[in-house]
């Protein structure tokens, strides 16, 4: 950790093991309160009262202390709480506020002249010292790590003191509703508690934000945009191999009811073998190696491949690295490309009978525009020359939205290359780097947008690889739904795939950002959630079916944020809230009544309800609506 003065403030950076990441954290070093305090609870709700000081208990393990105050609630993804006290008088003892998660907590202590904020972890083990040369482990009531502390100093009386954790992953920590520290948090918080250990009485009450203003959803079907292709995303066939016998059937039912019906393959790539016969062989599998897992592999199952076809599902086929023999003196061949594609799909005829519905040119790497006009070009025609004229190319797919746009002005040098192509492709890894600040993202759609046109996008490839990121959260999870939401929204995309649909993972941290399921080692090898992020990505994928087309939303729906399909049998609907007040909502969409409903939140998974005239959606929640 570095720290930098600056007169009155205090900014940190925090270093990832692989490069640098600047960590967005400001913290007021020193703040002159004022001494005339004013009501600062306009727009909240009382939530307690709190006397502490009066009554004290006994206490196992901790002595004599005063009862603390347990707020009956669960604290939503997102919220504010404040504390306002009637008379505050700390020469004699601390104020503790402690919010606690699954993993970690926020601990902020207020003595007579100091505010001080700590983020710690206590979900693991390893976080007790151990001294090799006493032979002896440090370990306190339970094992825990101090990740950042912040501390301000103050003169001047509290009024009130308020905590904020918002949609942005960052908390915010005001005093009299001035802001003293301000730093991402990246754990779930769900209750708090308040600590008081001096000899008087510390009255005051709690309170949280009322209500939001009622929103009027007002859909216009008559205004429609992209027709959705559905979601899906890249199994790992080691994986799947791994499943005990009622895990795979389990793994069936898990792909419809979460409507995974988009099978993106990635074939042996380098370690094709020229006379193409190696495509599903096991002993050519091309192995990925994150952290200390097992390693996961690339390779086509054309069994698999059939049995999501068998369901609606589509295939989506296109290289990585490319294999050696199709590269002459460092120049692609262009040629002995577009035969091994040509290839793979007469070999899925063969083995599924039928070709994949859509190849792209080459995932992530990048060629020259020249190599990519050839590319196209020679696929094409290829394509057509072997009877596959049905099936449509996407362009390469960038690993980000900038790549992206390069891309694009890269397939347009060229008169007649861009014709060529059915769908435009990119992967969204650098939204990552305005998680902070999501809607800073939306310069860089606005600019890919432009380039595109009306040509159909398909988000080929989403998930959580920063090493900084790296965590399950629900509150993460959110982010990327309104990730999905500028997909749908901002970008029209087609088709969302998040990046692995299944991997066999022993390192929870890679489980819960890289894919949406993994195995369950301890229970007979079944699928299982790997974390939050599943939750969020099936909020959409479970009820916007392929065929559907999204209309239009008006903008009074803010500040929720709202996208809405229409297909010849039945609509959906999907909302999020990313406020921190609760909102009321009604629907204004003529001749549409939703029969059903389900919830979504970091407490309930996919909860099925009936549907009201009028429904409110909590901080945090998403709900949707078919």
């Amino acid at each position: 950790m570095r720290n930098l003065f600056l007169a009155g403030l205090m900014a940190f950076s925090f270093f990832s093991a692989i490069g640098q990441q600047d960590w967005n954290m400001v913290v007021i070093e020193h703040i002159a309160l004022n001494n005339n305090i004013t009501n600062q609870t306009d727009g909240l709700q009382k939530l307690t009262d709190f006397a502490i000081g009066k009554d004290k208990i006994n206490v196992w393990g901790s002595g004599v202390q005063n009862i603390i105050v347990y707020p009956v609630e669960l604290l939503p993804a997102f919220f504010l709480r404040t504390l306002q006290f009637d008379d505050m008088k700390l020469s004699d003892g601390t104020i503790e506020w402690v919010f606690t998660g699954s993993k970690g907590g926020i601990t902020i202590k207020v003595t007579d002249d100091e505010i001080t904020l700590t983020q710690r972890y206590y979900d693991s083990f390893g976080f007790n010292e151990v001294d090799l040369e006493k032979n002896k482990i440090k370990a306190d009531r339970y094992p825990q790590k101090k990740f950042v502390e912040t501390k301000t100093r103050f003169t001047g009386k509290i009024g009130t003191l308020s905590l904020e954790s918002n949609a942005n992953l960052m908390i915010t920590l005001k005093v009299n509703d001035q802001l003293i520290t301000r730093l991402p948090c990246l754990f779930d918080l769900n209750r708090h508690q308040l600590k008081y250990t001096g000899k008087g009485l510390l009255t005051g009450a709690i309170f949280k934000p009322t209500q939001g203003v009622k929103v009027h959803i007002k859909v216009n079907p008559g205004k429609a945009y992209q027709q959705i292709l559905g979601f899906g995303g890249i199994l790992s066939p080691s994986a799947y191999w791994s499943l005990s016998k009622s895990g795979k059937e389990k793994w069936w039912s898990l792909i419809k009811e979460y409507n995974l019906l988009l099978q993106r393959e990635y074939p042996a790539s380098a370690r094709l073998k020229p006379d193409f016969t190696n495509w599903d062989d096991p002993d050519y599998i091309v192995p990925h190696y994150y952290g200390d897992n097992f390693p996961n592999g690339e390779l086509t199952d054309f069994e698999y491949v059939k049995k999501i076809r068998d369901l609606g599902g589509i295939n989506i086929f296109e290289f990585w690295s490319l294999p050696a023999f199709m590269v002459e003196n460092g120049v692609l061949n262009t040629s002995k490309y577009a035969e091994a594609m040509v290839n793979y799909c007469k070999t899925s005829v063969k083995k599924t009978g039928k070709a994949p519905e859509i190849v792209g040119i080459q995932n992530e790497v990048t060629q020259t525009p020249e190599t990519w006009r050839d590319m196209t070009v020679e696929l094409r025609r290829q394509l057509n020359a072997n009877g596959f004229k049905n099936v449509k190319i996407h362009s390469h797919n960038s690993g980000n939205l900038n790549g992206g746009i390069s891309a694009m002005r890269g397939f347009q040098k060229y008169p007649g290359v861009w014709d060529q192509l059915d769908y435009v492709a990119s992967n969204l890894y650098d939204y990552q780097g305005t998680i902070f600040s999501p809607d800073n993202y939306d310069a860089k759609i606005g600019e890919f947008n432009n380039l595109v046109g009306n040509k159909p996008f398909i988000s080929t490839e989403i998930c959580v690889n920063a090493g900084y990121l790296q965590t399950d959260a629900y509150k993460l999870a959110f982010s990327y739904a309104m990730l999905y939401h500028k997909n749908m929204a901002l970008l029209n995309s087609v088709a969302i795939m998040y990046c692995w649909t299944l991997l066999d993972y022993t390192q929870p941290s890679f489980a819960a950002t890289r894919t949406l399921f993994t195995l369950d080692h301890n229970n007979d090898m079944q699928p299982v959630a790997s974390g939050f992020q599943l939750r969020t990505f099936g909020a959409f994928s479970r009820h916007i079916l392929q065929g559907m087309k999204r209309v239009d939303v008006f903008e009074e729906s803010s500040p929720l944020l709202v996208t809405a399909y229409t297909g010849k049998k039945n609509n959906t609907m999907v909302i999020l809230n990313p406020t921190t007040k609760p909102v009321e909502f009604d629907i204004q969409w003529s001749d549409c009544r939703f029969k059903r409903m389900e919830r979504t939140s970091s407490y309930l998974n996919h909860q099925y309800s009936d549907v009201s005239d009028v429904v409110v959606i909590e901080p945090g929640e998403i709900v949707t609506l078919y």
